[in-house]
């Protein structure tokens, strides 16, 4: 029997329902941009209807961790619409497929992956995730749950940066090897992937940093070449061949000129989605300038996984929290942990 059979064998035989967090709305005005929701807007909710697979590459998730995001309660795609579920990182094992054949997987595989910004439903006991939009791949057998659910946000905004928009050859290769690269941001979650891939690259990594007396020894075991903190970095010149982004502000607007002749700049900030059109000083037209969001990748994602199998990439977990304390775990993924790495919700 299919695995979709069984699934609505069961849904059949018994109430078929689960916990899910919510974004709850606002009785007076609607949340959005200009009135973001806060953090009791979370609520854990019982009895809701676990999705059904239904097209060739929806995949059902039993999730066993997902990740906190700050600011995910400020997005847009979160507050469209009422009582919605967030959450886009995910660990957990496959409960059922709509068809093995497209999704190259089966009930009982472990997997991990990113459901894509423009939707979430990762904080909950079940998700539906869509294999043909490359948002699921198979977890690396070494590392746990949790570990796998701090990784693809994070690993798949670097390596797209990276090896996508920033013209680098992907690990292995050789490509890249003696390439300058400045990463700013670098003891981030996006940046210690950054400085991960970018050293297996084979790139001369210069992480930037706010404090070298808390993030040198940190990044060069990363494999970072060079830390700098941003006040000693501003009066070089000629600095870096590619340059990532994930701070935004004036740090972005400050690393303009330390870019090598038709250099490449790419921004991962949220916030800098137009730093092209109001940063880019009319000198420094031959710089190559990029801002991007993410968006699932399998292929990316495989070779990510493969990476964490062999142990050349490490992963890094701050805490965990069970589900039924979302409210506390979001307050902690937006503020500034003392300790490394992302925030976990465990279901």
């Amino acid at each position: 029997m299919s695995s979709i059979k069984k699934f609505l064998r069961l849904s059949q035989t018994r109430k078929f329902t689960m916990q899910a967090v919510r974004i709850h709305p606002n009785p007076s005005k609607p949340w959005g941009p200009e009135n973001p929701a806060p953090t009791s807007a979370l609520h854990l909710d019982s009895n809701i209807p676990i999705p059904k697979p239904i097209k060739p590459g929806d995949v059902l998730v039993r999730i066993k961790a997902t990740t906190l995001v700050r600011d995910t309660l400020t997005w847009p795609e979160m507050l469209a619409k009422e009582y919605l579920t967030p959450g886009n990182d995910f660990a957990g094992v496959v409960e059922a497929v709509a068809d093995e054949k497209a999704s190259g997987l089966r009930a009982g595989d472990e997997v991990f992956g990113m459901i894509n910004a423009d939707r979430g439903g990762a904080w909950a006991e079940y998700a539906l995730v869509d294999a043909e939009k490359g948002e699921v791949a198979r977890k690396p057998p070494p590392i746990g749950f949790e570990e796998a659910a701090s990784v693809p946000l994070s690993a798949l905004t670097a390596w797209e940066a990276l090896f996508h928009k920033g013209g680098l050859s992907a690990p292995g290769s050789g490509g890249s090897k003696g390439t300058k690269i400045l990463i700013t941001g670098a003891s981030g979650n996006v940046g210690i992937f950054l400085v991960q891939l970018a050293a297996l690259a084979g790139c001369h990594v210069i992480a930037a940093s706010t404090s070298n007396a808390r993030n040198e020894e940190f990044l060069k075991s990363l494999g970072a070449s060079e830390v700098v903190e941003y006040k000693d970095l501003w009066d070089r010149a000629g600095v870096y061949d590619v340059a990532v982004d994930t701070v935004g502000g004036d740090v972005l607007r400050q690393i303009w000129p330390l870019a090598a002749p038709n250099a490449t700049l790419v921004s991962v900030d949220s916030a800098s989605y137009n730093f092209v059109e109001e940063l880019q000083p009319p000198s420094r037209k031959d710089v190559n300038a990029i801002w991007f969001i993410v968006w699932s990748s399998q292929e990316d994602l495989t070779q990510v996984a493969g990476l964490l199998e062999a142990g050349t990439l490490k992963t890094f977990v701050s805490a965990t929290y069970p589900i039924e304390k979302v409210q506390e775990a979001y307050e902690a993924a937006s503020g500034r942990s003392p300790k490394r790495g992302k925030i976990i919700l465990t279901v």
